[in-house]
């Protein structure tokens, strides 16, 4: 898991243990390509990849992008990312050493947010939402997946994690927005160790708006 965003967080990722975020073992229950193709990107899109650790989704997106950013609040995984990004020659991806409640980037920047592993960390999830939506275009989409809450041999305690609906209620308060599934939540990522949400601002005001409600 990638470390992120809040310093009064129940757990911070040690960068001691970099390596397993690239390890052969990590891939096999998230697989950032397989994620990636149910995002529907276009080489026109911008990713914010919030807590980005060492680049595990960060370098696979930059490929299929126009631009990442690629943030976290520990200075030691971004150096481990910008050696990859040196060593691969990449030139879109943007790192930068983030604040732990405020997102270092512009208003309407983002087509798409990423949140991997990183919800059940944040202290204060309610004001960090509203920076994501701040930063989002007016069609943008925040991507949260998170560890399942169910007792594993991995991840974080039981007691820390969060399950679907107490994510979407989350949202739902900050944002006053539907939150739904991700399609690929309901192919197979439910099967995983982590749960899979997105929100998209433009699709719930469309329907407010068919339903005379806006």
């Amino acid at each position: 898991m990638p470390a992120h965003f809040n310093q009064n967080m129940v757990h911070k990722f040690d960068v001691k243990k970099a390596k397993i975020l690239d390890s052969p073992e990590r891939l096999q229950f998230l697989n950032p390509e397989s994620i990636l193709n149910n995002l529907n990107l276009t080489r026109e899109m911008v990713i914010a990849d919030l807590g980005c650790g060492s680049g595990f989704f960060s370098i696979p997106a930059s490929k299929r992008v126009k631009k990442v950013f690629a943030l976290d609040i520990q200075q030691e995984m971004l150096d481990i990312l910008l050696d990859k990004i040196k060593k691969e020659k990449i030139t879109n991806i943007e790192v930068r050493l983030s604040q732990e409640s405020f997102i270092l980037l512009a208003d309407n920047s983002s087509d798409i947010l990423l949140m991997v592993n990183v919800f059940h960390e944040l202290h204060d999830k309610l004001s960090l939402l509203r920076e994501v939506k701040r930063v989002l275009t007016m069609k943008g989409r925040l991507m949260i997946i998170d560890w399942k809450k169910i007792e594993m041999d991995t991840g974080p305690p039981l007691e820390e994690r969060l399950d679907e609906k107490e994510v979407i209620d989350i949202c739902f308060n900050s944002w006053g927005q539907g939150v739904e599934k991700s399609p690929s939540e309901r192919e197979g990522m439910n099967r995983t160790p982590c749960n899979m949400t997105k929100t998209t601002i433009e699709q719930r005001r469309n329907m407010l708006r068919n339903q005379g409600k806006e």
